[in-house]
């Protein structure tokens, strides 16, 4: 099964999202969580978003930091993955569905075509309030 999952992360709902995701998975399958962030330019500090993610983990995940060396961030990511042996890579979707029609962005889009691993996408709440069979379907695989 997975043993190392990797979870790309911004700052937005949907990283949050995947976040908590790929914690509970660990939990289930007893399997180590990295959280990789590319770093922007004139990105602000990290530290707050990444505690918030990571809150109530039962196994604290591995946080990187990359600097992308003008590579995408799938290139990046899928290097990422490729470095520390993941077996699965994890990513949300759009903080809110009003952002595009297309349920992933052009960095989650990135990250599926160059990964070299499966990648689950994992909606953000904001997706799943638009959607009832999805709420539902989440509400099952969290156990509500």
């Amino acid at each position: 099964m997975f043993r190392h999952i990797l979870v790309p992360v911004g700052l937005g709902a949907g990283s949050l999202a995947a976040a908590r995701h790929a914690l509970n998975l660990s939990r289930w399958l007893g399997c180590k969580v990295t959280l990789v962030h590319v770093l922007e330019d004139g990105e602000a500090s990290v530290c707050e978003p990444f505690a918030q993610m990571v809150r109530g983990a039962r196994r604290q995940p591995t946080v990187l930091l990359v600097e992308p060396h003008s590579q995408t961030i799938g290139a990046v990511v899928a290097q990422t993955a490729l470095q520390i042996h993941a077996d699965l890579i994890v990513i949300g979707c759009h903080d809110s569905p009003q952002q595009a029609p297309a349920v992933l962005g052009p960095a989650a889009q990135s990250i599926v075509a160059d990964a070299k691993v499966p990648v689950q996408v994992v909606p953000t709440a904001a997706l799943v309030q638009g959607k009832p069979w999805l709420q539902r379907l989440t509400a099952r695989t969290h156990g509500l």
